[in-house]
């Protein structure tokens, strides 16, 4: 049994629904069955009816569930804990996927000319585990575009703005539309499928599937990490829609794998915010949020 499966219970039986659920969640939806029949075959019990309708819970689910919020608090109240007995000058740091690059190598190491002997902890991971992570205290800075802004609660945290980006379309360097000098989305995406990191997967869709471009793409991949989105896409077999800002000193960009392609009518916007808590921070995560500040206002004359 994993927390993991507890929490997606928990969203289904909010949302009533599978699909739903696996949405909120970022997750797809065999993965999301597949714990919870999981969860189901170890206690030996059906939690959910499931029919074209949706998802209800049974009356053992009922009980399920209502353990499942009590252990779930626990969870909570243990990061809390362990949250008060950590060093002090310890920085716990979530980011989403599309934020873990090598910008953040920079700020790390501009920190550390001031900071040297304080530990850092990065955890790239999906957003919604960020919020999850600020909210037990198990991470104290959290950095996400703007898809999930309304998720977090501002009553807890600060949110503040840190870069406005743009989407660009990336594909593999063995791909001839890089010999074109410009070229419309509609022409690239009669070539290619769109392969995207889950947690921009609405995002993306959304922009594609707009009215005014009529756009009808031949296919969406949805990646849970980078690397095998990369991979893909460098085999051309997709393209890739992610902020520019992933180019920024990419491995794959310099050693020509792949780089962005000259689209003329995609511009859909993404920003990105850091999020940190209403408490008074310490010294050392004073000292990275302000690091973090400066890079990207630096970045700012950069892009």
């Amino acid at each position: 049994m994993r927390i993991e499966q507890l929490e997606y219970v928990k969203e289904v039986a909010n949302c009533k629904s599978l699909v739903e659920a696996a949405r909120r969640l970022h997750v797809t939806q065999p993965c999301l069955t597949n714990a919870i029949n999981s969860l189901e075959d170890e206690l030996g019990v059906d939690i959910f009816v499931r029919s074209k309708a949706g998802a209800k819970l049974t009356l053992a689910g009922q009980d399920v569930l209502k353990i499942s919020g009590l252990i779930l608090d626990q969870v909570d109240e243990l990061y809390k804990l362990s949250s008060t007995h950590q060093n002090r000058q310890e920085i716990h740091l979530a980011i989403a996927p599309a934020v873990c690059n090598s910008a953040i190598l920079e700020i790390i190491e501009d920190y550390q000319k001031t900071m040297p002997d304080a530990p850092i902890y990065v955890q790239e991971t999906r957003p919604e585990r960020i919020f999850t992570a600020l909210t037990r205290s198990s991470s104290s800075i959290g950095i996400f575009n703007n898809s999930w802004l309304n998720a977090i609660d501002q009553m807890e945290f600060n949110i503040e703005l840190l870069y406005e980006d743009k989407f660009c379309v990336f594909a593999s360097c063995k791909s001839p539309l890089h010999e074109k000098k410009q070229l419309t989305l509609k022409e690239v995406l009669e070539h290619y499928p769109v392969a995207t990191p889950i947690c921009d997967q609405d995002i993306i869709a959304e922009y594609l599937n707009h009215p005014k471009l009529s756009i009808l793409t031949t296919g969406l991949y949805n990646f849970t990490d980078r690397e095998s989105l990369k991979n893909f896409v460098v085999n051309d077999k997709a393209i890739a829609c992610l902020p520019s800002s992933f180019a920024y000193r990419d491995i794959y960009v310099e050693n020509a794998l792949w780089a962005p392609l000259k689209v003329i009518d995609f511009d859909a916007p993404v920003n990105f915010y850091m999020a940190y808590p209403r408490r008074k921070l310490t010294n050392a995560e004073n000292a990275f949020v302000q690091c973090i500040r400066t890079f990207y206002k630096r970045w700012e004359s950069i892009a």
